[in-house]
């Protein structure tokens, strides 16, 4: 699971099935129909995932984790509780160590009657608070009713189980055992019990916060996108293959329950321990084949979610945080810098670096922040894992080192299976243990992948460019200029990443005009972008096939056509296209033209609402005012008017949490259709 190179497979994958669900979903969820419809929403299919892509943004951070993380945990963890809960009832609690047995060849201790019946309610009542929640998810339950009765139907689980395992220690063993010990089914209830507990703690945050007095957020999962709540039913997904799989593998191998979970852990999760219990039947190494494939794409889909929908939104939020404070500096470098007798558009181009640099400077910080939460998050639990496991094998002699050892081998999946648990509590911790910290290790190693190998190409590169790829001097490169020899292997660093990102470029625009080369280096976006994507170029050529039949191709409708056009090829790219200067400095001249100065073939800024709309409603006090002209095109120093910022702006496209290509289309839209209906409204005034 640590392979770096799945990770798009994964990803695209988890996506697919997101975007199925939320078709089916989004007709039954009116939790937010009610709110206005935006500038992006106008064309779009999926009004209702813009908004909740937008509900919680602009949060403050401390406030994401009660709205939204803590009940992704929640809906995450519980079915893997009831699982717990499920093995701590199908075997007894107590096991007889005879003779020189250990405690995984002990045999059963009859459980008591009331330890089986208040095992089976806190079962029960866990599974009614599991179904609440996931019908709360789905906002087919009001979240006002049933997140009370989640939270105190898991503490009462939790309760329930907090009692017999505390009085089961000390019960007196029937006659004639004279020797015995707890089972794992006991320590897969204590696991159970603490799941409850902090899951019902963390939704009773989540409900605190969002009623008086403190109302930070909606009563409700309304900050929880769509994708985000079918998390849920992923980790259910994948729970009841892990349980239904143990149970067969148990029947055929003739295995405890509770082993073939454990054996059914390592195994998709693909550690393969596998010396402490091979598969020794015919049919179960024949079940094993397609039982590890469809596992193995389940916890994909779910890592894959997990990191798409909950890490990177965090990691979105955290970037926004510095792009704030990169903004703010930036604004007091373009007002500190010596421009005066600069034009409007000089302007813009200084604030359009300024924004560059801001987002670079961002993008940098949330990498490394990422890659650092990661390894911290890595190196706890390794360490603290292998605290455990060195408290729970003391039997086998087991040092620290060599849990430290053992720990490290299982998570990065490397399983030699030299060492294995032994112990009825290190055998359910190493289930829980290892379901948290594998899928933790792969994103901490797709972190390294944005961060540490990008250094390591970068590097290679640049030894190869002073060894075996050397850059040749003037004369040698006007030689080959001569012979007609290919050079382009002797390319200096720079112009090899000009030309990258030239064959990136030309790679996008095949796949869009039905060329299909090769898979690894497409940037297709989702099907629901390829959709949108077709229905904007359709929309584009209808409306600049008709402005050319009234001999207007150079008016402003079939203008913003052609331009619509060309973003629209670039929508749903990964990684997400930055526009160059010329586009940007076009789409301004354009959003601020009037109809009235391209007829008669003046061109420029103006003061129509096309060019208001692309600016930010944000205004920041300025030392400069217009001086050299009345409409603004001379800025100068000296006054304190305020002036409205385009690229620095918090709906600018610096801060918005849209890509380039979404956020320009969605201002070259409304400006078409509000030329369109101007039209539509000179013509008809004319009749």
């Amino acid at each position: 699971m640590n392979d770096p190179g799945l990770e798009d497979i994964i990803q695209d994958t988890a996506t697919d099935v997101n975007n199925t669900l939320r078709e089916r979903i989004s007709s039954r969820d009116n939790v937010q129909r009610n709110s206005d419809r935006g500038p992006h929403s106008a064309g779009g299919r999926f009004p209702q995932k813009e908004q909740e892509k937008d509900a919680g943004y602009f949060a403050p951070q401390r406030w994401w984790f009660t709205s939204t993380a803590f009940p992704l945990a929640a809906g995450t963890f519980a079915p893997l509780a009831n699982l717990f809960s499920v093995c701590a009832l199908v075997q007894t609690w107590r096991v007889e160590i005879s003779g020189g047995e250990s405690e995984a060849q002990g045999q059963r201790i009859t459980d008591p009657h009331w330890l089986v019946g208040v095992n089976a309610a806190s079962l029960v009542l866990a599974l009614i608070a599991n179904l609440l929640l996931l019908l709360t998810f789905a906002h087919r339950v009001r979240y006002i009713i049933a997140q009370p009765l989640t939270i105190s139907l898991w503490y009462l689980s939790s309760v329930l189980l907090i009692v017999p395992l505390a009085l089961v220690p000390s019960l007196t063993p029937p006659s004639g055992v004279s020797q015995h010990a707890l089972s794992q089914s006991y320590y897969y209830a204590l696991l159970s019990t603490i799941m409850y507990a902090t899951l019902s703690s963390l939704l009773l945050l989540h409900l605190i916060f969002c009623l008086p007095p403190f109302s930070k957020y909606p009563p409700s999962f309304a900050t929880l996108t769509i994708p985000q709540r079918t998390l849920m039913l992923q980790a259910i997904s994948f729970t009841l293959y892990l349980a239904l799989g143990a149970g067969i593998f148990a029947a055929i191998e003739g295995w405890e329950y509770s082993d073939a979970v454990y054996w059914a852990d390592y195994t998709l999760l693909t550690i393969g321990l596998g010396s402490d219990f091979p598969l020794q039947t015919s049919a179960g190494k024949g079940v094993l084949i397609p039982y590890a494939v469809g596992g193995i794409l389940l916890i994909g889909i779910v890592i894959g979610s997990v990191r798409g929908l909950v890490l990177e939104r965090a990691g979105i939020k955290m970037k926004h945080r510095h792009l704030t404070k990169e903004r703010d500096r930036g604004i007091d470098q373009v007002k500190k810098s010596p421009d005066e007798g600069l034009d409007s558009m000089e302007t813009l181009k200084i604030e359009f670096e300024t924004m560059r640099k801001a987002a670079g400077r961002a993008e940098m910080m949330r990498k490394y922040n990422a890659l650092g939460l990661s390894a911290t998050i890595f190196i706890v639990i390794w360490f603290l894992g292998a605290m455990v496991f060195f408290f729970c094998e003391s039997k086998q002699n087991w040092t620290y080192g060599t849990a430290l050892y053992f720990s490290y081998t299982s998570l990065l999946t490397i399983g030699y299976g030299d060492l294995v648990p032994q112990s009825n509590a290190g055998k359910p911790f190493f289930v829980f243990w290892t379901l948290i910290a594998v899928p933790s290790v792969t994103i901490f190693i797709s972190n390294i992948g944005d961060t540490v190998v990008t250094w390591v190409q970068k590097g290679t590169m640049w030894l190869g460019q002073r060894t075996i790829l050397p850059e040749r001097s003037l004369n040698d490169k006007d030689k080959d200029a001569s012979s007609g020899r290919d050079r382009s292997r002797f390319l200096p660093l720079k112009k090899l990443r000009v030309v990258e990102k030239m064959v990136d470029e030309e790679e996008a625009r095949e796949v869009d005009e039905g060329a299909v080369p090769d898979p690894a280096k497409a940037h297709g976006g989702t099907g629901v972008d390829n959709g949108i994507r077709g229905d904007l170029e359709k929309v584009g050529k209808a409306v600049e096939t008709a402005e050319g039949e009234r001999g207007q191709a150079g008016g402003m409708a079939a203008r913003l056509a052609r331009e619509i056009r060309y973003v629209s090829k670039d929508l749903g790219r990964r990684p997400p296209k930055e526009f160059e200067w010329e586009d940007w400095k076009r789409w301004i001249e354009l959003l601020g033209e009037s109809e009235e100065s391209t007829s008669s073939g003046k061109e420029g800024l103006s003061s129509s609402d096309g060019l208001d709309d692309l600016r930010s409603p944000m205004t920041v006090g300025a030392d400069r005012s217009n001086s050299n002209s009345s409409d603004g095109r001379r800025l100068s120093k000296g006054d304190n008017n305020t002036r409205s910022w385009i690229w620095l702006g918090d709906d600018g496209p610096l801060l918005s949490n849209d890509s380039e290509a979404n956020w320009i289309l969605g201002k070259l839209c409304d400006r078409l259709e509000r030329v369109l209906i101007e039209e539509s409204t000179n013509v008809g005034s004319l009749k």
